[in-house]
C-alpha cells in the first residue's frame, strides 16, 4: 500500500541521513525509529521537478542558525511531518547541483512554534492514501547536514534509497494483483468453465508471473548491491556506482511491470474490475504513481548514461552478467547475452545527443537481460521453475516473441508452486 510504505520510506530517509550524517540528532532519530515521530524528504520544487540544480530555496546563516526561505511544491507527508529533509542552496553556493546543501527542519522550532507552512494539501489522481502538499518557508530553523558542499551526494543517497523502495512497492502491489486474480479466476465461470481452465486468461497469468519474477529478482539483487555500498561516502568507489546503476534499472522497469499488472489484473475481473467495489480497482490506481515517483523513466535513463558512461559502472555490470549467462549456456541465455552486449557497445559509439534518444529503451534492455541472468541463478536454491520462468522472460522480452505454448499446460509456472487455493 503505497499510502504506508510512502511514509515509511521517507520516514527511513531522514533515519538515514541522521544516522550516517548528523549523529548529534540521534535523539530525533530515535523518535523516527520508535513510530513516536515521522520524517519527509522535501526537494521538488515547481520551476524544477527532477531537476536538483534548479532549486531556489535559500539557507541563510543569521549568526545563530540556518533560515531557510522558499517552497517546496510536492511535498510527501505534509501535515505529518516531524522532521524534515530540505534542499537548500547556502548563500555564495554555486549555481547548479553542486550548490545545494541538506537541511534537517524540525516541524517545530526551538520555541516550541510551528516551524514551516503546509499551503494546501493535493488531490491526485493516483495513491489518495499519501497526504502531500506545498510547504511554505519563512526563516524556518534548520539544521545544516553533513558538509555543505557534499549535499547533492547525501541526497542522491536518499533518493537511491527511495527509489529501492519505489521498486518494491511497485512489485508489492503486482503481487497482490496477481494473488486477487488467481482467487478469481478459479471461482468464476465463464462459457461452461471456470475462468482458470481457459488459454487465454492462463497465457495472461503467465504473463503476471513472468513480469513479477523478473521484476522481483532485479530489485532484490539491487538492494544487495545497495547493502554492501551504503555505508560509502564521497567520493565513492565503484561499488557505489554500481549499486546505483541497479538500481536505476530496477526502479525504472518495476515501474512499468507494476502498472501493466495492476492493469492486466483487472481485465482479468472483467467488468466488476473496474468498481470501487473490487480492491482490485485500487491496486491499478495505486500503481500509477510507481513510475513518476523518484523520477520517471527518462530521469532513470540519464541517470543510468551517467553511471555508465561516466562512473565506470559497465566494467562491474559486464563482470557480473555475462559469466553468469555464458554459464548457462541455453539459446535463451544467449539471446540475453547478445542483446546485453548490442546495447552497450552500441550507446559507446553514439554521440551524447544520440545516446540520450536511445536511452531509455537500453535501460529496458539491460534490465531484462540481467533479470533473465538472475532467475536463471535463482533456479539452484528454488527449482525448475525459475529456468522456465528466464527462459519465459527471455522469449518475451529480449526476443519479442509470445509465450510458448507449452506453458499453457505448466501451472507450476502461472499458478506458483505455493498459490492458496482460497484467499486469507
Amino acid at each position: 500500500d503505497p499510502g504506508l510504505y510512502c511514509v515509511q520510506t521517507i520516514t527511513n530517509c531522514v533515519v538515514y541521513s541522521i544516522h550516517k550524517y548528523a549523529l548529534h540528532f540521534s535523539a530525533w532519530k530515535e523518535q523516527l525509529l520508535s513510530g513516536e515521530a515521522f520524517g519527509a524528504t522535501w526537494m521538488t520544487e515547481v520551476q524544477g521537478g527532477s531537476d536538483l540544480g534548479a532549486n531556489q530555496t535559500r539557507a541563510l546563516w543569521d549568526g545563530e542558525a540556518w533560515r531557510l526561505e522558499g517552497e517546496k511544491y510536492f511535498s510527501s507527508g505534509a501535515g505529518l511531518t516531524d522532521y524534515a529533509i530540505v534542499s537548500a542552496r547556502p548563500h555564495g553556493a554555486p549555481p547548479g547541483p553542486k550548490g545545494i546543501a541538506l537541511f534537517l527542519a524540525p516541524r517545530l522550532d526551538a520555541q516550541g512554534r510551528l516551524n514551516y507552512r503546509v499551503r494546501r494539501l493535493k488531490e491526485k489522481l493516483a495513491t489518495r492514501a499519501v497526504p502531500s502538499g506545498e510547504v511554505e518557508f519563512a526563516g524556518a530553523e534548520a539544521h545544516l547536514i553533513g558538509r555543505a558542499e557534499e549535499g547533492i551526494y547525501y541526497l542522491l543517497e536518499t533518493l537511491t534509497l527511495s527509489r529501492l523502495a519505489n521498486a518494491c512497492g511497485a512489485m508489492g502491489l503486482a503481487r497482490k494483483a496477481q494473488l486477487e486474480a488467481l482467487f478469481r479466476v478459479r471461482r468464476r465461470k465463464a462459457f461452461g468453465q471456470a475462468l482458470l481452465e481457459h488459454p487465454l486468461v492462463r497465457r495472461d497469468l503467465t504473463d503476471l508471473a513472468v513480469r513479477i519474477a523478473g521484476g522481483l529478482a532485479l530489485t532484490f539483487r539491487a538492494v544487495a548491491a545497495w547493502d554492501e555500498a551504503w555505508l560509502l561516502r564521497p567520493p565513492y568507489d565503484p561499488r557505489y556506482h554500481y549499486a546505483r546503476l541497479l538500481t536505476h534499472l530496477a526502479k525504472a522497469r518495476t515501474a512499468e511491470h507494476g502498472t501493466y499488472c495492476t492493469q492486466l489484473a483487472m481485465e482479468l475481473f472483467g467488468g466488476v474490475g473496474f468498481v470501487e467495489d473490487f480492491a482490485i480497482a485500487r491496486l491499478s490506481r495505486e500503481a500509477l504513481i510507481t513510475p513518476i515517483w523518484e523520477g520517471p523513466a527518462n530521469v532513470q535513463a540519464l541517470d543510468t548514461l551517467e553511471v555508465l558512461t561516466r562512473k565506470g559502472a559497465q566494467e562491474p555490470f559486464l563482470a557480473e552478467f555475462v559469466p553468469r549467462l555464458e554459464a548457462v549456456g541455453t539459446e535463451e541465455a544467449r539471446l540475453a547475452l547478445g542483446a546485453l552486449r548490442r546495447t552497450l557497445d552500441r550507446l559507446q559509439g553514439l554521440e551524447p545527443a544520440e545516446a540520450q534518444w536511445h536511452a531509455k529503451e537500453a535501460l529496458r534492455t539491460l534490465s531484462d537481460a540481467a533479470s533473465v541472468a538472475l532467475l536463471y541463478a535463482l533456479e539452484a536454491a528454488g527449482g525448475e521453475r525459475y529456468a522456465k520462468l528466464a527462459t519465459l522472460y527471455a522469449r518475451r522480452f529480449l526476443g519479442g516473441e509470445e509465450y510458448p505454448a507449452w506453458a499453457l499446460k505448466e501451472p507450476q509456472v502461472w499458478a506458483g508452486e505455493t498459490a492458496p487455493e482460497t484467499p486469507a
